[in-house]
């Protein structure tokens, strides 16, 4: 009894009504489902994320970079925290993840290789439009799309690796 009341009472609180629900002539798990779940948008990214081979660990650090959740300077001195501003990497500039992923000397060299390596030819660029061009471009399920995800999954999380190494060694 306790589970059908508590149930009843998930349901009220998702905003449903259960009047509407008993009134249905057909009931779907998946749609029952989603209307409790609510609406949540897509990320354009979850390509790069989802069903890649790369190590957990390269995995994990790109998901908190594509969320902008690494501990970067610049989000540690709005925490209150007080920590020398500039780039470990190349040390002329603040920290931040904009400038650390592909606009920092050290990470933009790395990565020009890199797409040199895998056959792009264009040029590195800032962090967002890196994200929305892989967005784009890099889909399907093709040897040069798990190897492009492989890759930047590998870069990000070196890079992450290198500033520690730097700033705690």
């Amino acid at each position: 009894m306790k589970k059908i009341l508590h149930a009843a009472k998930c349901i009220t609180e998702a905003g449903l009504e259960i009047e509407k629900i008993l009134m249905v002539e057909t009931y779907s798990i998946s749609s029952m489902y989603n209307q409790l779940r609510g609406d949540f948008t897509n990320k354009s990214w979850k390509r790069l994320i989802c069903n890649s081979k790369g190590c957990p660990k390269w995995i994990f650090i790109m998901y908190l970079a594509l969320q902008e959740r690494l501990s970067t300077k610049d989000r540690m001195s709005k925490w209150g925290i007080q920590v020398e501003q500039t780039c470990p990497l190349c040390e002329q500039e603040m920290e931040s993840h904009q400038h650390l992923f592909f606009s920092c000397k050290y990470s933009t060299e790395i990565w020009s290789k890199i797409l040199t390596w895998l056959g792009i030819t264009r040029q590195v660029y800032s962090w967002k439009d890196e994200v929305e061009w892989a967005t784009r471009n890099i889909t399907g399920k093709g040897a040069k799309t798990e190897l492009y995800r492989l890759s930047v999954a590998g870069a990000i999380y070196h890079v992450w690796i290198e500033r520690n190494c730097k700033i705690f060694q």
